[in-house]
C-alpha cells in the first residue's frame, strides 16, 4: 500500500506587483540517505509535477490551494531505526511566477516539508510514522518546514 499525504498550501503575495501566471510544482519522497538527492533535483527543475495554476495573484491576496500527494508501494523507501521501521516522507513545492511583462521579471518561492505526527504536548519535533504497523490513518499529522530556496 502507498501513502497519500493532504495538503492545503496558503499563497499569499507580499509585493507591491501582481504574481501572473503563477505555477505551483510539488514532489513526495522519503526521508533519510536520500533526501538532499531528492530535493536537490526538485530545486533546480528536473523532478516534480504542476499541481496547481493560478492567472494571477494580487498584492496582499492570499490563495489556499488544497491537494494530496503520493508515494507509490515500489517508491517508499522505510527507515529502520532500532526493531522499528520508520516512514519519513518529505513533501516539497516550488512556487513560479511572472511579475512584470518583461521577461526577466519572473520570482520563485519553494520549500520543503518533513511530514509525521504530532506529538503529545506539540514539540519541536514531529514523532516519526510507524510503517512497520501497517496500513493506517495518523490522527495528529503535522508537518516542519526542513528546507527553502529563498524567494527571488
Amino acid at each position: 500500500m502507498g501513502v497519500t499525504i493532504a495538503y492545503a498550501l496558503l499563497l499569499h503575495n507580499r509585493g507591491s506587483l501582481a504574481a501572473q501566471d503563477v505555477l505551483v510544482r510539488g514532489i513526495i519522497g522519503n526521508g533519510g540517505a536520500n533526501q538532499q538527492a531528492l530535493l536537490d533535483g526538485f530545486f533546480i527543475g528536473e523532478t516534480g509535477l504542476p499541481l496547481h495554476a493560478a492567472v494571477a495573484l494580487a498584492p496582499g491576496e492570499t490563495l489556499r490551494l488544497d491537494g494530496e500527494l503520493r508515494l507509490a508501494p515500489d517508491q517508499i523507501v522505510p527507515v529502520p531505526m532500532g526493531d522499528r521501521s520508520l516512514l519519513i516522507p518529505i513533501a516539497a513545492f516550488d512556487t513560479a511566477y511572472q511579475y512584470s511583462d518583461a521577461e526577466d521579471d519572473k520570482g520563485r518561492t519553494a520549500r520543503a516539508f518533513i511530514v509525521g505526527q504530532e506529538q503529545e504536548p506539540p514539540a519541536e519535533r514531529l514523532a516519526p510514522l510507524r510503517f512497520d504497523q501497517g496500513p493506517r490513518q495518523y490522527r495528529r499529522p503535522a508537518a516542519r518546514a526542513a528546507a527553502e530556496l529563498p524567494p527571488r
